[in-house]
Formats: structure tokens, sequence, C-alpha cells
């Protein structure tokens, strides 16, 4: 597969020794939101510098999809022993998954193939994915939506979250009295415009996500890495050393490397 994304190391903030770098508790809800929505705030702020242009003919779309569903109907959890999707086909998908549906989660569409790929389970989060690339890649992108619904940062953490400092970081971020994280209420538009596998192995895979922003009338195109673990029986995301579910947002110049692979 072409194309990488290259990670610094974050610096150690206890080797510092900067006693401002754990928040108040009564902002710690503020700095996880930040946190949590800088997808929305980084493709916002990258198109404010990316020549406005329509995304390449073809690029974004997926003849073999269907129509996006709103319906927002949650099916009830099933018991852990029933959350066992078919292992299925282990080939990397190198061209789109066909015959996909599609439901608005938050602000953004999301495939669902409950009894093939996922999620098999929609309430408390959509979770429960079959233990193959492409329901890993269905895992990654459903999580990428869930940054978009109220409470995110606590759904992700609690409920997806690989065990791990990441996850740990993520906890210790969230508002102490238990209240819950709003969603962003930016004028940013983001979905899904395609996907490339960076690893894929049946513990842990790391994918990346190239995402179509539109805001103040501007799209451009920008990516992000989503590493998952299969850890309890499902795909867990884990989360960076500072608590965030997916690496740093940068900027794509086009979709060249990717698979193009949308609801839109």
């Amino acid at each position: 597969m072409k194309g990488t994304i290259t990670m610094s190391a974050p610096e150690d903030s206890t080797a510092r020794g900067d006693e401002n770098q754990v928040p108040p508790p009564g902002r710690r809800g503020l700095v996880v939101a930040g946190v949590f929505l800088l997808v929305v705030l980084a493709i916002g702020l990258l198109l404010a510098i990316v020549p406005s242009r329509d995304p390449e003919p073809g690029a974004g779309g997926n003849t073999t999809t269907t129509s996006p569903s709103t319906s927002s109907t949650p099916a009830q959890a099933p018991a852990a022993a029933e959350c066992a999707l078919p292992a299925g086909d282990q080939t990397v998908p190198v061209v789109p998954p066909t015959d996909t549906q599609w439901e608005l989660v938050g602000r953004v569409v999301a495939p669902t193939s409950p009894d093939v790929y996922g999620p098999a389970v929609t309430d408390p989060v959509r979770s429960c994915f079959a233990r193959n690339p492409i329901g890993a890649l269905y895992a990654a992108v459903n999580a990428l939506a869930t940054t978009t619904l109220p409470d995110a940062p606590r759904l992700l953490a609690e409920e997806l979250g690989a065990d791990g400092p990441g996850r740990d970081a993520a906890l210790a971020q969230l508002p102490a009295d238990g209240s819950p994280v709003p969603a962003d209420d930016t004028a940013a538009q983001v979905q899904l415009a395609g996907f490339q596998f960076l690893s894929f192995t049946e513990d842990e895979t790391v994918i990346d996500l190239a995402i179509l922003g539109v805001s103040d009338g501007q799209t451009g195109y920008v990516h992000s890495a989503f590493t998952l673990r299969w850890e309890d029986s499902d795909w867990r995301i884990v989360h960076t050393p500072e608590g965030a579910p997916f690496s740093g947002v940068q900027t794509l110049p086009s979709l060249a490397g990717y698979v193009p692979w949308s609801g839109t």
C-alpha cells in the first residue's frame, strides 16, 4: 500500500515536571472536548489554507453502496457470547466493500452490516465487529462517526477503548462529576472519502482514513489513522498517549494510494 503516517513521539510531561499538564477538575470537560473534536476543528482550520476545489471525479463515491439511512432505532446489546460474528475472509480489501448499507451516525454516514461485519450492537455505542479486515474497517469508520456524538469521549474511552495508558489518559480527562461532554457545534462537515490499511493482523490493525471536509463553502481532504486491537471479542480503539482516539489530522492533496469509499 502507498502512503504512511509518521508520528513523532510525544514529549514526556512527567520528565519536565510541569504541574500544569493536569487541568483542574472543572476544566477537564473542556480539555477532553477539544481533544475529541480535533477532526472537525482541524478540518475547519486546514480548509482555510487549502485551495478550494471540487473532489476528484469519482474519488469519493462507491456505486455499489446504497443510500444512507437515518434510522435511529437502536438494537439491544446482546450478551457477550452472542457478539461473535463469523471471522470470514482475512484478505485486506483493495476495492470498496460491496453491498454496503449506510446509516447516519451523529454527523457522519457510517457503514453497517450487522450480520456479517457489524456493528451487531448499537446501544449504548456501535460495537461488535467481525475479526477480519473489513470488520476492522467498519469499526474504524464507525469510531470516526462516534466522535460527532454527544459524550463521545466517554463512549470511545469507556465503551470502545483498548486497555492501556492511552485509554487511561482519556479517562483521566473526563469530567470528574460524570457530566457528559457536549457534541461539537462547528459548521464543518466531515464525511469518509477513502481508506488504506497501513498494517493488519488478527490482533491489531492500523487503518488510515481519508476524510472529505466542507467548511465555509470550501472542500478539501485530510487524513488520520485509527489503531485497533482485538480485545474482549471486538475491535477496540488504541488511544494515543495523549488520550485521543486517532492520530493527528494532516492535509491530503488527493486520494492517490487510498481506496475511494463513501456513503454519500
